[in-house]
C-alpha cells in the first residue's frame, strides 16, 4: 500500500509541483515509515513553516536509513535532495515548544537475524520442494512401469486366448494341404479292416499330420499331428506316441487344448453317449467311433486311460476345468465297423499298460530361459529409450520404425513364453 504527502501539507514550500507527491511504501520500508510519521507530526502545526516539514522529513529518513538500510529505498525527488540542511542545531528554525522532536529510530537487533533465518527457511523450503519433486518423479516412474507390466500381462493373456488361435488356424490350413496331398497319393482299399494291434507300424515324425478328427455334435474339424508336446499341440490335436495308430486295432489316444491354441477340445464335456466321432486316416479310410459313456475327469497322473484294453476304442483327453490343468477330462468312444448296426461292448478292467512317451504337457522348458531373458531385456531397453528415440525419429519415424520393433519383440516374447511355460491342454 502507498501513502502520498498531500500538496496541501506542503503549500508554500517552494518545491516544484512535480515533487509534491512523494510515495512511501508502507510495510515494505521501516525507514520510510518513520520519516513519514515525523513529517506528519510537524505538518499538524499550522504555525510551522512547511519547508521545515520537508527538511525534517529528509533528516529523519537519513537517520533511519543509517541504522537500518531499507530493502526498498524510498525514491526521493531531485529537488528534495538539493535542500541544504543546517550544519548545527543552532541554525535550525524555531519549533514550537509543544512539538515533540522525532525520536531516534530504534531497530530491533533481531531483525537481521530474522532475515538470515528467513533465508534459511527459504533454502530449506526449496530443498523440501526438491525432495518432493524427486519423490513425485520416482512415484510417477514406478507407476508407469507397473502400468506397463500390467499391460504386458493383459496382452499375453489376450495372446494366449486369441493370438494362439489365429496362429493355430493358419497351421491347420497348412496341415489340410499336406493331408490332402497324402490322401491323393494313396488309393483307398475296398473292404477296409483295422491293422492288428501287434503290427509294428511306422511312427510319423513329431508334428506331422496323420489323421482328420471330426465330431459333428460339438463342431470339431481338426487335423491330428503326431506327438503331444507343446509344439505339437500348438498345431492341433496330438496323437499319444505309443498308443495305437489311427487305423490300427487297440486304443487310439488323442489330446487337445481346451482354452488356448484354437481350443479344439473346448466343448468336449458336452458329448453324450451315442454321439458319433469320425477319424480319417492319411490313407483316406474313414473310421467311425461312438461315444460310449459320459465324459469324466481324472487326475493327470492317471495314465491308465491310455492302456490297451483289448478292444478298439478312441480316447480323447483335455484339461479340466477350463483355464486349469488340475485334472484331465476323458471321453471314451468305441469303434463301429463299416456296415455294423450293433455297438460292441467296451472291455472292463485296467487293461495292459503301454509305453506312452512323455507328452511335455506339464513342466517348464528350461532351455528357453536364455531366450526369454534376452527378449525381456530388449523390451526393457526399448522402453527406457523409447522417449528419446521417439523424439529423434519424429512422429512418422516413431510409427514406421518403433512400432514394428515393439510388435516384433512382443510377438517373439509371447511365442517363447508360450513354449517356456507349462502347457495345459
Amino acid at each position: 500500500m502507498t501513502a502520498t504527502i498531500s500538496p496541501s501539507t506542503l503549500d508554500g514550500d517552494g518545491v516544484h509541483d512535480a515533487d509534491r507527491h512523494l510515495p512511501v511504501t508502507v510495510g515494505g520500508s521501516s525507514a520510510g515509515l518513520v520519516a513519514w510519521s515525523a513529517a506528519l507530526q510537524v505538518g499538524t502545526h499550522e504555525s510551522v513553516d512547511p519547508a521545515l516539514v520537508g527538511r525534517l522529513f529528509i533528516d529523519a529518513y537519513r537517520q533511519a536509513t543509517r541504522r537500518y538500510p531499507p530493502a526498498d529505498p524510498l525514491p526521493l525527488p531531485a529537488s528534495f535532495a538539493a535542500i541544504a540542511l543546517p550544519a548545527s542545531p543552532d541554525d535550525r528554525l524555531s519549533i514550537p515548544a509543544s512539538f515533540a522532536p522525532v525520536p531516534a529510530l530504534s531497530v530491533p537487533d533481531s531483525v537481521p537475524s530474522s532475515r538470515a533465518a528467513g533465508r534459511r527457511v527459504g533454502r530449506h523450503a526449496v530443498e523440501r520442494t526438491g525432495l518432493r519433486d524427486d519423490h513425485r518423479r520416482f512415484l510417477i516412474t514406478l507407476c508407469t512401469w507397473l502400468r506397463n507390466i500390467g499391460v504386458l500381462l493383459i496382452l499375453f493373456a489376450a495372446w494366449q486366448l486369441w493370438g494362439t488361435a489365429i496362429a493355430q488356424h493358419h497351421v491347420q490350413a497348412d496341415l489340410r494341404n499336406q493331408f490332402n496331398a497324402k490322401v491323393k497319393a494313396v488309393q483307398p482299399k475296398a473292404g477296409f479292416i483295422l491293422s492288428p494291434a501287434s503290427a509294428d507300424l511306422p511312427q510319423p515324425p513329431d508334428g506331422t499330420v496323420m489323421a482328420l478328427l471330426q465330431v459333428p455334435a460339438i463342431g470339431i474339424d481338426q487335423y491330428v499331428v503326431s506327438g503331444t508336446s507343446a509344439g505339437d499341440l500348438a498345431k492341433g490335436p496330438g496323437h499319444y506316441l505309443g498308443t495305437a495308430m489311427p487305423g490300427q486295432a487297440g486304443n487310439v489316444a488323442i489330446a487337445g487344448h481346451r482354452t488356448t491354441h484354437g481350443a479344439p477340445f473346448n466343448r468336449l464335456a458336452e458329448l453324450a453317449p451315442g454321439d458319433p466321432i469320425y477319424l480319417t486316416t492319411d490313407t483316406g479310410q474313414r473310421l467311425t467311433y461312438v461315444v460310449a459313456q459320459t465324459p469324466y475327469p481324472v487326475l493327470p497322473s492317471t495314465t491308465s486311460v491310455l492302456n490297451d484294453f483289448g478292444d478298439n476304442r478312441l480316447t480323447l483327453t483335455t484339461c479340466n476345468p477350463e483355464f486349469s490343468a488340475a485334472q484331465r477330462l476323458i471321453v471314451i468312444a468305441e469303434y463301429q465297423a463299416p456296415g455294423s448296426t450293433t455297438r460292441p461292448t467296451l472291455a472292463r478292467g485296467t487293461g495292459t499298460p503301454v509305453n506312452v512317451e512323455a507328452s511335455g504337457e506339464a513342466g517348464w522348458d528350461m532351455t528357453l530361459v536364455p531366450l526369454v531373458l534376452l527378449e525381456l531385456g530388449l523390451l526393457v531397453a526399448l522402453g527406457l529409450y523409447n522417449g528419446r528415440l521417439g523424439r529423434l525419429l519424429g512422429r512418422e519415424g516413431r510409427w514406421l520404425v518403433l512400432a514394428p520393433i515393439w510388435l516384433a519383440l512382443l510377438f517373439a516374447l509371447f511365442q517363447s513364453l508360450t513354449s517356456f511355460l507349462p502347457a495345459a491342454a
